[in-house]
């Protein structure tokens, strides 16, 4: 499969990480994203197969210690606040591991928007069966409905008239 560099470490591809990134949050994913475009992970080391170390720019002062093990994810460990001592995948480790392997980076990205697509369209169905549903009504339901409807705003404090 070839190697892939971030201009001054070589990568064996055939070592790209698994569910690293997957096994973190939503928001230390994300958040990983943006460090990682924001290039506050700079250059790594490569310890040994599958682990890599890098300090990352973050919220304090001193950039944070971060190694991730691609092998084995909850075997990485960062000495952020959030991390600490912890088996938790943070954002640093998702920025290192983007950092690492950029082709992960856009993979995420397109997985990311494939399922915003995927909501959009399933909102735009759901408000076709509601219009669908409010057409089918007669005058009385239609009326009843919207009664309750704003009973309910009313009792969520709610008004829209």
């Amino acid at each position: 499969m070839g190697t892939i560099s971030n201009g001054k470490n070589a990568v064996d591809r055939n070592e790209a990480p698994v569910s690293l990134w997957s096994s973190a949050s939503n928001a230390s994913a994300w958040r990983g994203y943006e460090y990682y475009t924001q290039g506050k992970a700079g250059t790594y080391t490569k310890l040994s197969d599958n682990v890599y170390e890098c300090y990352i720019e973050g919220s304090s002062a001193a950039p944070y210690h971060t190694v991730i093990n691609v092998a084995h994810p909850r075997q990485s460990h960062c000495d952020c606040p959030h991390a600490k001592d912890t088996r938790i995948i943070c954002k640093h480790m998702v920025a290192l591991l983007f950092t690492v392997f950029p082709d992960e980076a856009n993979g995420y990205l397109k997985e990311i928007e494939e399922s915003e697509k995927a909501e959009q369209h399933r909102i735009q169905e759901h408000y076709k069966e509601i219009e669908h549903y409010v057409k089918n009504l007669k005058k009385e339901e239609l009326q009843r409905e919207l009664y309750n409807a704003l009973i309910e705003l009313e009792e969520r404090d709610t008004r829209y008239w």
